[in-house]
């Protein structure tokens, strides 16, 4: 690998991570409002949770095209950092394990989210049985009633 070609990788993952640690940050206060009931904020984040998707969708359309520029498309990260010359290395290796992060963040706070609101549903159907109130039914997105979750774990589960 080139020092160009390095500097080029190192300039897209530093903004590649901006991504993905913009996401964290917008998961960490969705928990946050998850156990604190905070349905407005829950209902009012809906546009910015989205707008997230799609930038980190943006960003690894980018990262394919950069990589098949470089033509480094069919390396792994551990090639990557390997191949970098000198100290290149190092910050493509912390980078890289910066990326990871994020990404076992998302996957953790994700499965966070949809664990306490599958939690706070189960009370809440057990308090209205105890009161001899009829539960009431949840729907999704589509009009069918939820039952048990059906998400993957959030919105980037398959990370």
């Amino acid at each position: 690998m080139t020092i160009e070609t390095a500097d080029k990788l190192i300039q897209f993952m530093e903004k590649y991570n901006r991504a993905y640690r913009n996401t964290v940050s917008f998961l960490t206060q969705k928990l946050a409002k998850v156990m604190a009931d905070d349905l407005v904020w829950l209902l009012d984040s809906v546009e910015t949770e989205q707008a997230l998707v799609m930038k980190i969708r943006s960003e690894e359309n980018a990262r394919l095209a950069l990589f098949a520029e470089l033509e480094i498309a069919d390396k792994k990260a551990d090639e990557l950092y390997n191949e970098a010359p000198g100290e290149r290395r190092q910050k493509i290796a912390a980078l890289t394990d910066e990326l990871t992060g994020y990404i076992a963040d998302i996957k953790r706070l994700n499965s966070d989210v949809v664990e306490t609101v599958e939690r706070k549903i189960a009370v809440q159907e057990e308090l209205m049985h105890k009161s001899g109130m009829a539960p009431t039914e949840t729907y999704n997105g589509y009009g069918d009633v939820i039952k048990k979750s059906s998400i993957n774990k959030g919105f980037l589960g398959n990370v």
